[in-house]
């Protein structure tokens, strides 16, 4: 595996935008300076995942991922992934689609918390769940795992 934490290549930036279903074309190329990317290869060269965190403000980033080939997110790049992400920021945002139950299940595995919904927030059509995670629910940055607290109108907004 090869991974790259370079800016997006052009075909890094179709496959997550066919992977989340929101076009990433108009923001591209993505700024080093906006943007945290990491995009891991097979040997092959072909795409086995992809992550792209654009900081919104000083203190929060919003999380994009694609991941086709789980083996590409090895406990150590996603480590050395949320280092760096929260070197820079205090808290990640990513918005998912209700429906999306494999990537819900995912955000919640690596230490997202729902925290309500948004509305028409994927792409100015769709509708989203709002999961946010602070350094301290990070599940790759703690030795002992803890569930975040997950409030009564958060929960209540995963059954909308």
């Amino acid at each position: 595996m090869n991974v790259s934490f370079a800016p997006l290549r052009p075909d890094a930036v179709d496959y997550l935008s066919r992977g989340i279903g929101i076009d990433f074309h108009p923001s591209a190329p993505f700024p080093p300076w906006k943007w945290f990317c990491v995009t891991a290869r097979d040997d092959h060269g072909h795409i086995m995942g992809v992550i792209a965190s654009e900081g919104l403000s000083h203190f929060e980033g919003s999380f994009h991922s694609v991941v086709s080939d789980p083996r590409c997110a090895t406990r150590r790049l996603l480590r050395a992934t949320y280092t760096a992400l929260f070197a820079q920021v205090v808290r990640l945002t990513a918005l998912i689609d209700p429906g999306n139950t494999r990537a819900i299940r995912n955000a919640t595995a690596m230490g997202f918390v729902v925290e309500g919904l948004c509305r028409r927030g994927l792409d100015g059509r769709r509708d989203a769940l709002v999961f946010g995670m602070l350094r301290e629910d990070c599940k790759f940055l703690r030795s002992t795992p803890q569930r975040a607290p997950q409030h009564r109108e958060a929960r209540m907004a995963l059954h909308v």
